[in-house]
């Protein structure tokens, strides 16, 4: 299992929320089984998602699809802001 920690800034947190759940609930989020997302409490642009999927393949795969980063612009998200995390669980 591969835990992916996004953290970037929107322009509307609203509106991009509408958008992300549009873009999971599609094909985008086929290989997505759990997601979780926080907002800054000082700066409520600041967004903060955990994903969950079966690989970090198929991890990477959902972020460099094309459709993923048109999605992103279109939702408002500063890619200049993207920071992204691969993470594995250690028991």
């Amino acid at each position: 299992m591969t835990t992916v920690v996004i953290r970037f800034l929107v322009a509307d947190f609203d509106a991009w929320k509408i958008g992300y759940e549009r873009a999971i609930s599609g094909p985008l989020g086929a290989d997505l089984r759990s997601h979780r997302i926080w907002r800054g409490q000082d700066d409520p642009n600041l967004v903060l998602i955990e994903e969950r999927y079966d690989s970090r393949e198929l991890a990477q795969a959902a972020f460099e699809h094309p459709a993923t980063r048109d999605a992103m612009v279109a939702d408002g998200i500063d890619l200049s802001s993207v920071q992204l995390d691969y993470l594995h669980e250690v028991a």
